[in-house]
């Protein structure tokens, strides 16, 4: 039986496991198509009282960071946080929007090196979702392949995992990091615990360009005998593209573009030249809730072919126990919907069947009407009957249903006088098509009603 957390969602499968827990693709019960949601939970196994504070805390900046940041259009929306109490231990669950396609680094991973023109699409896309996040007082510290997801419908670029966010706390020397990044990705100064400045995450946001440019990890590209990044060995990139990533990718702070608008006119402007400015630190802001349209531009699409994902890794992380509850699933919604539809149309073809004879031979070969009703109840328990059987093997239903054609067709061979009332093959074939297809959205709304009131119930 699935997992069913806070009595909403309904858990499918498990997407990723992480030091601090786990993320689940599931589909939220309470919405009418049942919605798919990603649901990540915070499993403090392992902690003490100080470690699970930080850790609950982590989570809980999260939430309201999520909160604010998912008006824009290429971050997911924050649906629900709740908390489950199981026995001694307490879970956290943060609830998001589902965004169905492949990270950067699934593509590279299959496909290899993405060509200069995507990779500045992709740049030119995220500079926007950074200038977006950077103006809230935000800085996301772990930006990287793996949290970047270009979505299959449109193939826009969604900026994920936003687990490392520090939300400014107002002090006036700005944002002390605390050790949350990815190694080779992660800027000087967020590795030695310094101050963290919106020059952080561009650092770690052209890094992960040279990754999609050349294919190669982050150590493969930086010279530890310079002390600086060379990827000429394995890409040719533009003139402008070069001097933009070198900037970006300068060891101190203000040596780097102070901004994502800044990057974004630089790309546009070759002869654009940075302001001579110290890096700025995030103010924290009072955020008052306004129209997400007005502050967000339109998102970037490229023309990259999303493959298939590799697949994951099998695994099986320790979850909350749920509330006992019945484990069988209900028959009209065990059986897959092509076999129960298939049943209920060959189910309709046979009880018209059956209604032609025993409206026409019944009542020449029984004679009264008592008789005749009690020949249908017959035949209706003998189809009532066989219905669960018929969910499970159609196959077997069609052996039935040609069996049945087969005994009309020899007994109005063999005993014509007693037939001659029965209409033409023609006219019972167009019946009985319209009596299956009658059943098929019988069963159809039969089974809509049920899964609403199984949902609620």
């Amino acid at each position: 039986m699935s997992l069913l957390l806070g009595g909403r969602y309904i858990v499918e499968k498990p997407i990723a496991q992480g030091g601090f827990g786990a993320t689940f693709l599931a589909r939220d019960r309470y919405t009418p198509a049942m919605k798919r949601c990603v649901v990540k939970l915070l499993q403090p196994v392992g902690l003490n009282s100080s470690q699970m504070v930080i850790a609950k805390q982590m989570f809980e900046r999260e939430a309201t960071v999520l909160e604010d940041l998912g008006t824009h259009s290429q971050i997911p929306d924050l649906l629900a946080y709740f908390e489950v109490q199981a026995g001694q231990d307490e879970f956290f669950f943060l609830v998001q929007e589902f965004v169905d396609g492949f990270t950067l680094e699934q593509i590279v991973a299959q496909h290899g090196a993405i060509a200069e023109a995507d990779v500045l699409e992709i740049l030119q896309s995220l500079l926007t979702v950074l200038t977006f996040i950077h103006e809230k007082g935000s800085i996301h510290r772990d930006i990287k392949p793996a949290n970047i997801m270009v979505r299959k419908s449109d193939q826009t670029y969604f900026l994920l995992d936003f687990g490392a966010v520090k939300q400014v706390a107002g002090t006036a020397q700005g944002q002390k990091s605390t050790g949350i990044f990815t190694p080779g990705y992660g800027a000087p100064e967020q590795m030695r615990g310094d101050t963290v400045f919106p020059a952080t995450d561009l650092y770690a946001l052209a890094v992960t360009c040279l990754f999609l440019l050349t294919g190669q990890e982050p150590e493969e590209l930086f010279d530890v005998n310079y002390n600086k990044w060379q990827w000429d060995r394995f890409v040719q990139l533009s003139p402008n593209f070069n001097r933009v990533l070198q900037k970006m990718l300068e060891a101190a702070p203000n040596d780097r573009w102070a901004s994502a608008p800044e990057v974004l006119q630089a790309l546009n402007n070759p002869n654009h030249q940075p302001q001579n400015i110290q890096p700025q630190n995030i103010q924290p802001q009072n955020i008052q809730p306004q129209n997400p349209v007005s502050s967000v531009k339109p998102p970037y699409q490229t023309s990259i072919q999303v493959p298939p994902p590799a697949p994951l890794p099998n695994f099986t992380p320790p979850i909350p126990k749920p509330a006992a509850r019945s484990s069988k699933t209900p028959w009209l919604l065990a059986a897959p919907i092509p076999i129960q539809f298939t049943a209920a149309f060959l189910l309709g073809v046979e009880a018209m069947l059956l209604w032609q004879v025993s409206s026409t031979v019944g009542i020449a070969a029984v004679g009264t009407p008592a008789n005749l009703i009690a020949l249908a109840i017959v035949l209706i328990s003998i189809i009532f009957l066989r219905t669960s059987s018929i969910l499970d093997n159609k196959d077997l239903f069609v052996f039935v249903n040609l069996l049945s054609f087969a005994a009309v067709w020899g007994g109005q061979f063999l005993m014509k006088s007693l037939f001659q009332s029965l209409p033409s093959w023609i006219e019972i074939a167009q019946y009985c098509g319209v009596a299956g297809f009658a059943a098929i959205a019988v069963m159809a709304a039969l089974r809509l009603i049920f899964q609403l009131l199984y949902s609620l119930l």
